[in-house]
């Protein structure tokens, strides 16, 4: 028979020791009585603790550890994010973030304790600037989980201000038509040079490109029909819905680019929902790499294409509205955030168009 040491808290033996477990009722947010049992625990102390903070995340309290509000954001956010924005917060979190603060109650989270923690982060020289402040990202969108939820007064990691840097648009990596066409005639496979013409004159994601099927392309017609990607899952990959409602968009090709996917098809023999690039994102972006050095040109990432692609569009004097839906961005005020930095040389235009009305 176990015996009971506190209210809730049980002994058993197993293979010559002593562990206890809690059982104990506890009410759901539906009103109903559930019983919660946990056993393995070495510590009386420790069992006694884990009822308390059952009911504390259940509650959401204040006085919750991180961990507990961490469990109780996880499984509230996998229903609102996509299931790849999903895993790379978790992964910030139970990699860099828990093993700071998963211990301290709400309450004890003070700014000057996270800008220390911050400050050992940066010195310890581990993290490019961009992942120090993705992990700052997170855990501020945990903390306003709980102001806004469970009576947390203010954000203490927003008192405590980021740390690292996105990196800046001025700083994304581009290539003008002759570079591209330097690097498209370089000896590439067919595979490559429909796929990385694909992303330079369509500047779809890297993820839409790779979910294309046959049947998303209109030769006749040369439109391309972007109404997929593929992201992360826990499990590999998937296919699923675009990034954005604006994602969804139908792209007009340019009759060069319809003739490539044209003999990429009939090479391939693709039809109806056969994807046209069935390899992994690394394996291309690792062939582009090794071409680009080949010819001599900067090595850009897979990205870098898409971003070929507008700056292509605003030299052209594509209007901003046209850009941003070519693009599949959520607003216009995105377009211009990311390529604000490639229209002030149109500045000196606008300004002798003026001049003619003097």
């Amino acid at each position: 028979m176990p015996k009971t040491r506190t209210p809730h808290v049980y002994s058993y033996e197993k293979d010559g020791s002593t562990l206890y477990y809690v059982t104990f009722y506890c009410k759901q947010w539906d009103s109903t009585n559930k019983k919660i049992k946990k056993m393995g625990f070495t510590r009386q102390a420790d069992a006694a603790r884990y009822e308390q903070e059952y009911r504390d995340r259940l509650a959401g309290s204040p006085a919750m550890t991180f961990a507990a509000l961490c469990d109780r954001f996880l499984d509230d956010y996998k229903h609102h994010v996509r299931e790849s924005t999903y895993l790379t917060t978790r992964i910030f979190l139970t990699n860099h973030i828990l093993p700071a603060f998963g211990d301290k109650a709400l309450t004890e989270l003070t700014p000057v304790m996270i800008r220390e923690w911050q400050n050992g982060l940066i010195a310890s020289r581990h993290y490019q600037p961009t992942t120090l402040s993705k992990i700052h990202a997170a855990l501020v969108v945990v903390l306003n989980f709980a102001c806004k939820y469970f009576g947390l007064s203010k954000n203490p990691a927003k008192i405590a201000g980021g740390m690292g840097t996105i990196k800046p648009a001025h700083d994304m990596q581009y290539w003008t038509r002759e570079q591209f066409a330097r690097f498209i005639l370089s000896g590439l496979k067919p595979e490559y040079v429909a796929m990385f013409s694909t992303l330079f004159w369509t500047g779809c994601r890297s993820g839409e490109c790779l979910a294309l099927t046959a049947g998303d392309i209109d030769l006749e017609q040369g439109i391309m029909d972007i109404n997929k990607t593929i992201t992360k899952s826990a499990h590999g990959f998937k296919i699923g819905q675009p990034k954005t409602r604006n994602s969804r968009r139908k792209v007009s090709m340019p009759k060069p680019l319809t003739m490539i996917l044209a003999d990429w098809i009939r090479r391939t023999d693709a039809r109806g929902d056969d994807r046209l690039f069935t390899r992994d994102r690394t394996t291309y972006a690792a062939a582009l790499k090794q071409h680009a050095q080949q010819v001599g040109l900067s090595a850009i990432r897979l990205h870098d294409l898409r971003h070929s692609h507008a700056s292509m569009l605003i030299n052209l004097g594509t209007p901003p509205k046209v850009v941003q839906e070519r693009l599949g961005h959520a607003s216009i005020q995105m377009t211009l955030d990311l390529y604000s930095h490639l229209y002030p040389d149109k500045q000196k235009d606008v300004a002798d168009r003026l001049s003619q009305y003097f």
